[in-house]
């Protein structure tokens, strides 16, 4: 857990999002030593804290073959921060975000992932209008129930076979993110499942080959499964974002990561049996449930727009009216995407980061 110390606690207006940065590089450490032996690259996943500065700390750490991201902002933002390989790891379809793709490709190689033939011809359209080279990556569905074509479908090959007719595009391979797994409890029901969706990849691959398409990356994976997709023999590149933070949710499960990030509040209100915090949904999320707050005897049992209600038993941590207190949160992405910045400790003083990722919106043509 990370020790701040109250005259660094006073610095801060909370709520706020702090990084414990030797925790961060720790896990940053673990991750690349990992994949330096394994035959899956390492591309880590900027949706998970959208915070540039942080991402070449990943990157430089080593055994990384680029960077993913969600969102064509998010790969403009990469691209004009220098990022030289960036896979936008989801279907990209709207006029604006569109040209924001072909903005990205003409600073960077930029591969986006498909599973309809309109997003095809969408693409090959951006790619024409901007003058840029873009990738293409068919995803599959392996389990997780949302974008991709799922096992056996028809319209595979024939996807392969429009990318590469379009000028301005290539075929580079396929997606397959086993999200049904990455949270599982259980280590062997994450690995089962893993392993049926490698075998799934394996097939749809050789139909590919067949065809005469080689799969130059196979690309997915996430935190709870990193070292079980990496070697599950099917994926070439792992996806992997929550590791450099944590969050409640993943830190449930045996992984070799630590938490670095923390949600810094203020106690507001004290009963006997109860304490009240000056953070809510406006700066958390609940979909994976309570944050966990870092107070012996004390648990968050509800959050509404701008409080956090704390249970206490008896023997609990002496909360008092003004004290600070770290909650850490249970699910990262959404988390970090509520703050323009976090505050990154460094065991003696604290830097800005910027969440240089976080899309402030606009019309089109506006400056941003």
């Amino acid at each position: 857990m990370i020790q701040l110390p109250s005259s660094a606690l006073d610095q801060l207006l909370t709520p706020c999002l702090v990084v414990d940065v030797p925790a961060a590089s720790r896990n940053i450490r673990r991750c690349a030593a990992f994949f330096s032996g394994q035959p899956a690259a390492l591309r880590p996943h900027f949706k998970a804290h959208k915070c540039t500065t942080l991402m070449r700390q990943q990157l430089a750490a080593g055994g990384c073959a680029g960077v993913a991201c969600q969102t064509s902002w998010e790969a403009l933002v990469l691209a004009r921060a220098g990022f030289g390989d960036i896979l936008i790891a989801n279907q990209v379809v709207d006029a604006a975000a569109l040209d924001e793709v072909g903005e990205a490709a003409a600073l960077a190689r930029l591969t986006v992932v498909v599973d309809h033939e309109l997003q095809v011809d969408l693409l090959a359209r951006a790619a024409t209008r901007h003058g840029v080279p873009i990738g293409a990556l068919v995803e599959l569905d392996v389990g997780a129930g949302r974008c991709g074509l799922p096992f056996g479908d028809a319209s595979l090959v024939p996807l392969a076979e429009q990318i590469t007719r379009q000028e301005g595009l290539s075929f580079r391979g396929l997606q397959a993110y086993e999200g049904h797994a990455v949270h599982r409890h259980s280590r062997e029901v994450r690995a089962t499942l893993v392993q049926q969706a490698a075998l799934q990849i394996q097939h749809e691959q050789a139909r590919l080959a067949a065809a005469g398409f080689d799969c130059e990356v196979i690309s997915g994976g996430g935190t709870g499964t990193y070292d079980l997709a990496a070697q599950a023999g099917a994926l070439t590149e792992i996806q992997v974002g929550s590791y450099v933070l944590m969050d409640g949710r993943y830190g449930t499960l045996d992984l070799p990561f630590e938490p670095a990030l923390y949600c810094v509040t203020t106690v507001i209100s004290r009963r006997p049996s109860r304490a009240v915090l000056n953070v809510g949904l406006k700066e958390l999320t609940v979909e994976y449930g309570m944050p966990v707050i870092q107070a012996a005897g004390a648990r968050v049992t509800a959050l509404s727009d701008e409080h956090a209600q704390v249970s206490l038993t008896a023997g609990a941590a002496a909360l008092a009216v003004g004290d600070k207190v770290l909650l850490i949160p249970a699910h990262v992405d959404p988390a970090v995407n509520l703050y323009d910045r976090l505050f990154a400790w460094s065991g003696t003083g604290f830097t800005e980061w910027e969440v240089d990722g976080r899309r402030h919106y606009r019309l089109p043509g506006f400056s941003r």
